[in-house]
């Protein structure tokens, strides 16, 4: 149970996830008339529908925005997962239960004492919306990471087309500015941050992986190279796109498997357009 709420999630927040919640909360209460609504009259139905359906948007939009800001480390979204997804959601029903009951206790609509009146927002809420967002949730993470393995996948096959190789010599420097490394670009695989250090991982003599590390930041070795061979695919990794092997892709973002070394590096979702539109770029 544990790995299925660890596995990857696409974390979507646009226009749709905050009208999306407003139109089914209309729907659902102008049908459906829930939470004591079958006993007042049809306008007055559809005006709290509209009402409720407002506060419902508005609540994601506020939710998410304030989790933002108070919690990015959270709710980064290259760690995005289906449990964080699932917490996001419930959070977030919390919050429309505890304004709808806070504003039927105020307008006193329903004869009911405050428990019974908050009991009842909480269950048929619940109630309501458990199912309508188990499918959302599920289709949501089906359709994107299908959309995701057919652009992998159509980038894998970009870069198999052609390999390109550049014999530019390097001078890799420490943070005091000291030379560690003359490399040319087809030896330098990929480098990633570790603290104030970073490790480059390189081929020497043409095959061997070997592993250097330098007290540098990895932005100022992104610095020292060129962008069209040299890509800083995620806060912590750099990459030579000459060395992709294949592009996958899974839920949250993608990933890049480089010819040596036997490692899956991660591409930030903020990244992605910008690997698509240099693999495309590169053939």
């Amino acid at each position: 149970m544990l790995s299925i709420l660890k596995r990857p999630h696409p974390f979507i927040f646009n226009s749709g996830s905050i009208l999306i919640p407003g139109i089914f909360t209309f729907i659902l209460i102008s049908l459906f008339r829930p939470l004591g609504f079958n006993s007042l009259p049809t306008t007055y139905v559809l005006a709290f529908a509209l009402g409720l359906g407002l506060i419902a948007s508005t609540m994601v939009w506020l939710t998410v925005k304030t989790f933002k800001l108070l919690f990015p480390k959270l709710m980064d979204e290259d760690l995005w997962t289906l449990g964080k997804e699932i917490m996001l959601i419930f959070t977030v029903l919390l919050v429309i239960v505890f304004t709808i009951f806070i504003i039927f206790l105020s307008i006193d609509v329903l004869d009911n004492d405050p428990v019974s009146l908050f009991r009842m927002v909480f269950v048929k809420t619940l109630l309501f919306s458990i199912f309508p967002i188990l499918i959302m949730v599920l289709f949501e993470q089906y359709n994107y990471q299908r959309n995701q393995l057919k652009v992998a996948n159509e980038l894998s096959q970009k870069v198999k087309l052609e390999q390109k190789h550049t014999e530019n010599m390097h001078s890799i420097v420490a943070e005091n500015g000291q030379p560690v490394l003359h490399l040319k670009s087809d030896e330098i695989l990929w480098a990633q941050s570790d603290g104030n250090y970073l490790e480059l991982f390189y081929l020497e003599s043409g095959e061997k992986v070997t592993k250097e590390l330098i007290r540098n930041r990895l932005k100022n070795l992104v610095d020292q190279l060129p962008d069209e061979t040299f890509f800083h695919c995620h806060k912590s990794y750099m990459i030579n796109l000459n060395h992709i092997q294949k592009v996958q892709g899974n839920a949250r973002n993608f990933e890049v498997v480089l010819r040596y070394g036997n490692i899956r590096i991660p591409v930030a979702r903020s990244k992605s357009f910008e690997l698509k539109e240099k693999i495309n770029r590169s053939i």
